[in-house]
C-alpha cells in the first residue's frame, strides 16, 4: 500500500517549530504509516515546493527522506504523465476548465498524477486544489487537522 504527502503536509512535518496538537498528528501519522510498512510517497513537484522553503536545511531535509525506508521519492515519469493527461483531459472536457491554470498544471496535477500512478490510495493534504483533483483520481484526500489526535498528546498536564 501506498500514501502522497503533498507540500502543505511535508512542509508542517519538517517545521522543527510546529508545536501542539498538529506536530503529534503529524508524527503519529508517520509512526502509524511506518508500522504499517506503508510507503509515503514523495512527489517530486512537493519536494520541490518543501526545497524552495527549506533554506539552508535543504540538504538535511533531503537526506532524511532519502535515508528513511519509508518515505519513496516519486518522479514525475511517463506513467505518471500518461495519468496527469487523461485527468486534464476529463477537467479541460469539463466545467473545470476556467479554474485551471499553468502553475496548478506544473504542480498539483502532477502531484496528483504521480500518486495515482504509482497506486496511492490516499493524499494527506491541506491544499484544496489537490484535494479536488485528488478525488477525481479516486483518492481519498486527508487534511491534517482530520488526522487522529494520539492518546498520549489529548491528556492535558496538571500545573502542579
Amino acid at each position: 500500500m501506498a500514501v502522497a504527502f503533498d507540500a502543505s503536509v511535508l512542509i508542517d512535518l519538517f517545521n522543527p517549530r510546529l508545536k501542539g496538537d498538529r506536530r503529534a498528528k503529524l508524527d503519529h501519522l508517520v509512526a502509524e504509516l511506518q508500522k504499517k510498512r506503508t510507503r509515503i510517497l514523495i512527489p517530486t513537484p512537493a519536494l520541490t515546493e518543501l526545497m524552495i522553503r527549506a533554506g539552508k536545511a535543504r540538504e538535511e531535509y533531503h537526506q532524511k527522506l532519502s535515508v528513511k525506508s519509508a518515505f519513496q521519492i516519486t518522479s514525475f515519469d511517463s506513467r505518471a504523465a500518461m495519468e496527469c493527461a487523461l485527468l486534464l483531459e476529463e477537467a479541460l472536457s469539463s466545467k473545470g476548465k476556467q479554474q485551471l491554470s499553468k502553475s496548478k498544471i506544473k504542480f498539483d496535477w502532477q502531484i496528483v498524477a504521480i500518486a495515482a500512478a504509482h497506486n496511492a490510495t490516499t493524499i494527506y493534504s491541506d491544499d484544496g486544489d489537490i484535494a479536488r483533483y485528488g478525488k477525481r483520481a479516486s483518492l481519498a484526500v486527508i487534511k491534517t487537522d482530520d488526522l487522529p489526535l494520539p492518546a498520549s498528546a489529548a491528556q492535558g498536564k496538571l500545573s502542579l
